[in-house]
């Protein structure tokens, strides 16, 4: 899994991110998130994350300031966000690093193919690191590697319980589901999915299912057409009051104030 932490000052961009962006599909988790340069510069000082995606202009501390002050403190691979088409800020990130520089407002098709590009290059350097690591257990002795090889074996069987039950939330989202039904579905029991899932995926499953509805409920209020409780129990909440609240407290606004602001913007 890829740990990524977002620093972007404008909470409605930032929200929407972590929320929008299919982070399980790209292998990815978003461990952090700040609303200046200064608490990012602290949240990537402390997490030591793969990648950083960061605005340039910020109060307090600006993104290329902030890669300034972590220059040396972690591995991380920077992408830059931002509404500024200046020569001089793209200069300044490709000296300092940043794998690439976008402009919002951002399209979803060139950011995700940013993140797998970077995630390549990340994959390209743990392998690396890995086939270093091998070389040097091969001069130790056999027995070594033979134990990471069942590891790894061990690793994979566990892993495929949490791909069947996101596969499984995918098809039933819209339904009253729990994790005792992914696991009576799966035929484990409901405690040894949570800690599977809180593992592989770094969220519990309520956290992946409302992140998963969330992200459905944003898709079909673009639909001029479809009313506020239609989207609610299309995503499965039977009480429009209650979606309500949990949007507004993963994105940041209403779903009706959502709404109107995608309608006047197109």
């Amino acid at each position: 899994m890829i740990d990524v932490v977002i620093v972007e000052d404008e909470s409605y961009i930032r929200k929407g991110m972590v929320v929008t962006t299919p982070w399980a599909e790209l292998g990815c988790q978003v461990i952090g998130e700040a609303g200046d340069g200064l608490q990012g510069y602290e949240l990537v000082k402390k997490l030591k994350p793969d990648i950083v995606i960061t605005d340039v202009n910020m109060p307090i501390l600006d993104g290329i300031e902030m890669l300034r002050k972590l220059d040396g403190v972690c591995d991380t691979e920077y992408i830059i966000i931002s509404g500024y088409n200046d020569f001089a800020y793209a200069q300044q990130a490709i000296k300092l690093g940043v794998r690439d520089y976008l402009l919002k407002p951002i399209d979803d098709d060139d950011f995700y193919d940013t993140i797998k590009r970077v995630i390549l290059q990340i994959e390209e350097k743990r392998n690396m690191t890995k086939q270093r690591d091998q070389n040097r257990l091969i001069q130790e002795g056999k027995g070594i590697l033979a134990k990471e090889a069942g590891f790894d074996a061990q690793y994979d069987s566990r892993q495929i319980y949490v791909v069947k039950a996101r596969q499984w939330i995918e098809a039933h989202f819209s339904e009253n589901i729990s994790i005792k039904d992914a696991a009576l579905e799966l035929k484990i029991s409901e405690s040894y999915l949570s800690r599977l899932f809180k593992n592989y995926m770094g969220y519990t499953f309520i956290e992946y299912l409302t992140d998963y509805r969330i992200r459905e409920a944003i898709e079909l209020l673009k639909d001029h057409h479809i009313k506020i409780y239609e989207v609610s129990e299309k995503v499965g909440y039977n009480d429009p009051k209650y979606f309500g609240i949990i949007f507004k407290k993963k994105i940041g606004v209403s779903p009706i104030t959502f709404k109107n602001r995608y309608m006047s913007e197109e």
